[in-house]
């Protein structure tokens, strides 16, 4: 008895002991888990705005053709898109489109036009990137600032093939004297 009394006495502190080790690795744990939680949360966030940049990339290459079909209007432009229900706390984000001209890459007798003899018709190749930035800033959305935060990035490069095109359309914007050529001055 005295033998187990004396032990007793010599393991009074170890279940306190024990206790503090068990919560502080639940503790480590816990912080683990939340520092993981907490990046997967950004990466979703950074994903979600790269795949809105890069649809915003797409819209400015849909619209630049949508121009070049209808107008017809192959020339750069830019584009400052307002995303709706943002100005909540001054809270301003934009996305900021810049498409270059269409620039043609390649002609080629229309495929499609067989009874075309006389050529009028051709199959046009054209060249062309958008870039289109999302941007943020806290203030008056009338005047963004010089310099706004860039939230995400994307810029896409696709080959555009037109047909069948008219030539006397293709000369409407002639690809050596037009000044939104994006400094390509050389390139034919």
């Amino acid at each position: 008895m005295r033998r187990s009394t004396r032990t007793l006495r010599h393991q009074q502190g170890s279940v306190y002991i024990m206790a503090l080790l068990a919560l502080l690795i639940l503790t480590i744990v816990g912080l683990a888990v939340s520092l993981v939680t907490q990046s997967e949360m950004q990466i979703g966030v950074n994903e979600r705005l790269g795949h809105q940049a890069f649809h915003s990339a797409i819209s400015g290459i849909d619209i630049g053709t949508a121009k070049a079909l209808v107008m017809p209007d192959l020339r750069s432009f830019e584009l400052d898109l307002v995303e709706p229900g943002t100005a909540v706390a001054n809270l301003n984000i934009r996305h900021r489109l810049e498409v270059t001209p269409f620039l043609p890459i390649l002609s080629a007798p229309c495929n499609l036009c067989q009874i075309n003899e006389g050529a009028e018709f051709m199959k046009i190749n054209h060249a062309v990137a958008s870039t289109a930035t999302r941007i943020a800033w806290m203030g008056n959305p009338a005047t963004p600032p010089a310099i706004p935060t860039p939230l995400a990035q994307e810029q896409l490069s696709v080959l555009v093939s037109f047909q069948p095109w008219r030539m006397d359309i293709t000369t409407a914007v002639d690809a050596a004297t037009d000044p939104n050529r994006g400094g390509l001055e050389n390139a034919f």
